[in-house]
């Protein structure tokens, strides 16, 4: 059996899998003491009373009271996925663990007050960007204030459309709609109301608070290192062959700090006589591993993160790997290039 819901009117499912093999790759919140929270941490013990107050039960469901999810909402493999050798049945996984905080609030009655544009951003906007606009930075959501002096309606009317970076895109927001979020977020709010249409779906009694990281007072995890890993996995057998920190934290490792890991998107290709691509991590670096062993091979520093999985082809014979550094997740640096490198 697992945690069943405090929330009325939801039900959970009272029972979940627990997979015997292989192992998890990444730590679970259940695993978490106050003696998990970072060496780094100059504000510890603030984040050991928040861990302590924390629900940590695996399979803890949505509630009014904070849920320490982990790993986070974007998994601990991340959408980039494993790379793998078929012929001896070898995986190679990279890893995040990286804790979010999950939390629901009831819904209050209709506010007659708010405007409709207003009411457009709460439910469309707020999620991420808070409802006050001041957003969460350190989880990569922007503020919202000011966004008048920096850009025209035009181009936040795009954006809003077709999503850029970790945004995804809301093409289905109606013109009407459109314009009222748009003056809401301008300042220029017309408290216009729309009275004729009434709701037709079932009013939901709760929302999200927001996707908030478990971080220190410096942005960084609250928890200790490594903050990224990368795994060889044998399958016949489900033991582990390797795993290693992947990635570097650049703030700690300028203070001789080094092995921490840190966030990564994307996954590995893997080639026959031994070798491991990868770009992935925040740190923005292109490395190669030795797949039978994890030894780090070459790494070089990209332009802007790569986000991707590269991609291996060839042209006349001669073998080429390619990545996309689209950088910009995170609040790294933009980068929209395809870097190539030859293979010798």
């Amino acid at each position: 059996p697992v945690p069943a819901s405090k929330l009325k009117g939801e039900e959970a499912w009272p029972t979940q899998p627990f997979p015997v093999a292989p192992k998890p790759f990444a730590r679970q919140s259940v695993d978490l003491t106050e003696k998990d929270v970072s060496p780094y941490a100059e504000n510890s013990e603030e984040l050991k009373g928040l861990l302590k107050m924390l629900d940590k039960r695996i399979y803890a469901p949505p509630s009014i009271d904070p849920v320490l999810l982990f790993p986070g909402y974007d998994g601990a493999a991340e959408w980039g996925g494993a790379a793998a050798d078929p012929e001896n049945g070898i995986i190679y996984v990279n890893s995040n663990e990286m804790p979010w905080i999950m939390q629901m609030e009831a819904v209050d009655e209709e506010n007659t007050s708010a405007s409709f544009g207003e009411r457009i951003y709460s439910d469309n906007c707020a999620i991420c960007h808070r409802s006050d606009r001041t957003g969460l930075e350190f989880s990569g959501f922007p503020s919202l204030i000011g966004l008048k002096a920096t850009k025209t309606k035009e181009e936040v009317a795009i954006l809003i459309a077709q999503g850029k970076g970790m945004m995804t895109g809301f093409p289905e927001i109606p013109d009407n709609e459109m314009e009222a979020l748009l003056d809401f977020l301008f300042d220029e709010n017309t408290k216009q109301e729309v009275t004729s249409e009434k709701q037709s779906t079932y009013p939901l009694p709760y929302k999200h608070k927001g996707y908030t990281k478990f971080l220190d007072s410096k942005g960084n995890p609250a928890i200790t290192p490594p903050w990224g890993t990368l795994h060889a996995i044998n399958l016949n057998t489900g033991e582990y062959i390797w795993s290693i920190p992947f990635g570097e934290t650049p703030s700690l490792k300028a203070q001789g700090i080094t092995g921490t890991g840190c966030e990564n998107y994307g996954g590995a290709v893997v080639t026959e006589n031994g070798l491991l691509f990868i770009g992935a991590t925040k740190d923005g670096y292109f490395r190669v591993f030795d797949k039978q062993n994890g030894n780090l091979l070459w790494e070089y520093k990209l332009p802007a993160p790569a986000f991707a999985t590269p991609a291996m082809y060839e042209v006349n014979g001669k073998q080429y790997i390619a990545i996309a550094c689209g950088g910009e997740k995170l609040g790294t640096e933009k980068g929209n290039q395809i870097i190539a490198f030859a293979l010798e």
